[in-house]
């Protein structure tokens, strides 16, 4: 937990740890009467602490700690001196970190951690024994792996490895979780002979030594970035790799980045082996938008057996939607598929009786009018959200859709305040009518998202943020949050003016205020970071999947005095003025955010903050030095939360997830086993769709991951439904193509 010094100021954890220049040390395990070997410090099973004793080093301090806590450990009687007839002296004498029961010594198995400055080390490490091969030796040096359930031989009994962890608390540590008797023998630690500031893997899910992880899944590494992103062009099948760790197997996978740069994600093209240990690795092959390599990582994990599918089941079959950069799906009242690309185009399906797809019609309205308009990046246009209005017919449809410049990757730079919604309607949806321009983006993929009619009629629109966790930073280009980032927005379309599109620019040159009386577009929900897409459930209730951060994004502090938009929140009317809580800012917070599914209600908020608002906190805060839901830890204990949040609509969808396309499935099949359950595609982290039972009161259960058909797309992003079939739709993104899931009987 890190010190408040000052109220209002910023709580600061370094964006890149350095490589310390001076600090090494070498250390020889042993007994207390070893004579460790020239230019090395003796450790023989001493409890952590300060070293003075013979041939200790100086100023030195280290030692064994408890497995699984801090507390200082006394291994002494667990080192082992095998003589000199090993070539290798070094090799000659160790300390068992985990001792049988059947030998003489400490039986609690321990870790060891030695005081460094922060900072990347080059760290090899070395486990065997000359007189014994009844191990199984592992190691971990802070959070990545350096030897993995190596099992000597009477020809090798020795196995060392080289590492390069970065440590952030002050020790590095090595601990011999996931082996049996584990036994080290000697340790070097020096500085990287490169002193050059590199992006690293800061934590992977499913992290190092997961025992259990789901076989369908992904493995995701969260990162310490330098520069804007990832060079998605140096994520290949030979920089990032995940292999059996019993046989070096390559497992075939896609590796990409978020849109935001800022996760590196493999994907196994087919589902994982269960029950099998695989090993993860970033190689230095990988870079950075400005060409910085990555500092080598690597991780071990082991699948579970997998989860029952119990009696619902979706067979997958190929459509012929295919080769374009699918987004959203949305069927419509011409009883046809509307599938909208991420470059501007929307492609129109017939639907067959057994819902194949074909007859596919290309239109390329919101295309040609950015190419007449001469808007940025034309012709191309990202379109993201799909609802069709109420009064459509079958021959008459109209489609409202959101409208984004294109962001295609690389370094970012999409102009702000460039996104609009638009409705399309005539022959062919050839007409484009802008109704709303003017709404904010961020450099990158954070955009105006998904539509949705409510039963009032009013459209709800799920507008992005700016930035990673409320506060501008590096990674989303300095960007800050306005008035309208980060929420739910309402759009009532009886108070949109008879023609020309409603300027929403919150800030000069701009003038639009939507707490005022009659505007058109206004605050709903407030808090939701990179909502993707929304639902209204026929229970009533508003359903948001919803990106939280990957770590390293800034929060804000509160000022003081406090600013005017203090006198306009949302909540105001019924909690009066705002007076706190006054909080730190987090500068490069190390801990990534889970994703959300939000029930979402008026004029409550949902975590993500945003100064323009007068909104502060940071998800759930860190109220009390026990465990809270959707907990900030690099905030000081005591912090609470804004006094709005909404906790109890707030439900996890996973971390690292990138949950997005939502429905209600409301078909009769499995005997309605299904049916007003929520289904979230889970594009990163899972590739799958998870499924949320709802109750009576439109409260969340756990979700049900595993279910057959629901597992194994490529980035998959939306999902929709025929309700007449209750067959589904789901776009691949990895894949180029749109997938029809059948209930099977």
């Amino acid at each position: 937990m890190l010190a408040l010094s000052l109220i209002g100021a910023a709580l600061v954890a370094p964006a890149q740890a350095r490589a310390d220049t001076t600090f090494s040390a070498k250390i020889d395990f042993g007994t207390a009467t070893t004579v460790p070997v020239s230019g090395y410090a003796l450790d023989h099973g001493q409890a952590f602490g300060a070293r003075t004793g013979t041939d200790q080093g100086t100023g030195l301090t280290y030692g064994w700690v408890g497995l699984a806590n801090t507390t200082p450990l006394d291994l002494t009687g667990n080192g082992r001196d095998r003589g000199t007839a090993e070539p290798d002296r070094l090799l000659a004498t160790l300390v068992h970190m985990q001792l049988p029961a059947s030998s003489a010594g400490v039986k609690t198995p321990g870790r060891w951690e030695i005081a460094v400055p922060n900072g990347t080390y080059t760290v090899t490490v070395a486990v065997g024994d000359a007189t014994s091969v009844d191990s199984s030796h592992a190691l971990q040096v802070e959070n990545q792996n350096a030897v993995d359930g190596f099992v000597p031989t009477s020809a090798t009994k020795y196995q060392t490895r080289t590492v390069q962890p970065t440590v952030a608390d002050g020790r590095l540590t090595i601990s011999p979780l996931g082996g049996s008797n584990t036994k080290i023998a000697y340790v070097t630690i020096a500085p990287l002979a490169d002193s050059t500031v590199h992006p690293e893997v800061r934590t992977v899910t499913p992290a190092n030594t997961t025992t259990g992880a789901a076989p369908t899944g992904s493995v995701v590494a969260d990162l310490r970035l330098v520069g804007p992103g990832v060079d998605a062009a140096t994520l290949t099948g030979g920089t990032v790799t995940l292999k059996e760790s019993a046989t070096g197997a390559a497992v075939a996978a896609r590796v990409i980045t978020s849109g935001g740069g800022d996760v590196i994600n493999l994907s196994p093209t087919t589902g994982l082996k269960a029950n099998t240990r695989y090993r993860f690795s970033v190689t230095s092959g990988a870079r950075d938008l400005d060409g910085r390599t990555f500092t080598p990582w690597s991780s071990v994990f082991t699948t579970g057996a997998g989860t029952g599918t119990g009696t619902i089941a979706f067979d997958k079959v190929a459509t012929s939607a295919t080769g374009r950069s699918f987004a959203s799906v949305v069927k419509g009242p011409d009883a046809k598929l509307y599938a909208s690309t991420l470059d501007g185009y929307i492609l129109r399906y017939a639907i067959a009786a057994d819902g194949t797809l074909s007859g596919a019609e290309t239109i390329s309205t919101v295309r040609t009018d950015a190419t007449a308009r001469g808007l940025p990046g034309a012709p191309n246009r990202s379109i993201i959200g799909m609802a069709f209005d109420p009064s459509s017919t079958a021959a008459a449809p109209v489609l409202w859709i959101t409208s984004n410049t294109m962001y295609a990757g690389g370094t970012p730079n999409e102009p702000d305040w460039s996104s609009s919604i638009a409705r399309l309607s005539g022959p062919g949806l050839g007409t484009y009518t802008e109704v709303i321009s003017r709404l904010p983006r961020s450099v990158k993929d954070h955009e105006t998202n998904s539509l949705a009619f409510g039963p009032d009629g009013a459209l709800y629109v799920a507008q992005g943020a700016n930035n990673a966790m409320g506060a501008a930073d590096p990674a989303w280009g300095n960007r800050p949050e306005h008035l309208l980032n980060a929420a739910v927005l309402r759009l009532d379309p009886a108070k949109l003016p008879a023609s020309g599109a409603v300027d929403v620019r919150t800030e000069s040159p701009g003038t639009y205020n939507p707490f005022a009386p009659n505007a058109p577009l206004t605050l709903y929900a407030t808090g939701v970071r990179n909502a993707y897409d929304l639902v209204w459930h026929t229970n009533g209730h508003l359903y948001t999947p919803t990106n939280g951060s990957a770590a390293g994004g800034n929060t804000p502090a509160t000022p003081t005095p406090l600013p005017a938009a203090c006198s306009r929140r949302i909540d105001a009317t019924t909690a009066g003025s705002y007076t706190g809580p006054t909080v730190p800012g987090i500068t490069s917070n190390p801990v990534a955010e889970t994703d959300y599914v939000f029930d979402v209600k008026k004029n409550r908020y949902y975590g993500h903050p945003n100064p323009a608002r007068c909104e502060w906190v940071l998800a759930g805060g860190n109220p009390t030095s026990g465990t809270s839901p959707f907990e900030v830890t690099g905030y000081p204990v005591g912090t609470q939360p804004d006094r709005n949040l909404d906790s109890a609509g707030m439900y996890d969808a996973g971390l690292h997830a990138s949950a997005d396309g939502v429905v209600e499935y409301r078909g009769n099949a499995f005997g309605g086993a299904l049916k007003g359950k929520l289904l979230v595609v889970r594009y990163s982290s899972g590739q799958d769709i998870e499924v949320f039972g709802v109750d009576a009161q439109g409260k969340l259960s756990a979700p049900t991951t595993g279910i057959t058909g629901f597992t194994g797309f490529q980035q998959p992003l939306d999902v929709t439904e025929d309700t007449a079939k209750g067959t589904l739709y789901v776009t691949e993104l990895g894949a180029s193509k749109i997938t029809l899931l059948r209930p099977r009987v």
